[in-house]
């Protein structure tokens, strides 16, 4: 039974309520651990953002942050948790809506096919 009073689909976009989750994700999924290459890979995103982004996301159980101590530099990676591995099947199919229903880009069917089975393997759904 479908309880009225309770939307779970409005419960989890408010829990994913930052612009730049979905993305950060996406990239680890995708190989990135360091601040740089979260900036790299979403160059609009301030440095100030990424950072309460980073830390939002460590709180709330999606990754975690590991201070690595080389010397002469300290390192910081982030992977994912079990709970932010569980958003693989979200985050594909929002990559998969975006290739099929939007496609901002432009590009062909066969060229879609080639980029989904990479973000398929990338958020280890095959």
């Amino acid at each position: 039974m479908i309880e009225n009073n309770i939307c779970p689909i409005g419960s989890t976009l408010d829990f994913f309520n930052r612009k730049w989750i979905f993305c950060i994700l996406s990239n680890i999924f995708r190989g990135m651990k360091h601040f740089s290459e979260f900036k790299k890979a979403n160059p609009t995103i301030s440095n100030h953002i990424l950072a309460e982004t980073l830390k939002y996301m460590e709180e709330n159980d999606l990754i975690i942050k590991t201070v690595i101590d080389d010397d002469p530099k300290l390192k910081t990676e982030y992977s994912l948790t079990e709970k932010g591995k569980k958003t693989n099947r979200i985050l594909y199919e929002i990559t998969s809506y975006y290739f099929n229903e939007l496609n901002l880009v432009g590009y062909d069917d066969s060229q879609i096919e080639s980029i989904l089975k990479e973000y398929k393997n990338a958020f280890e759904l095959e």
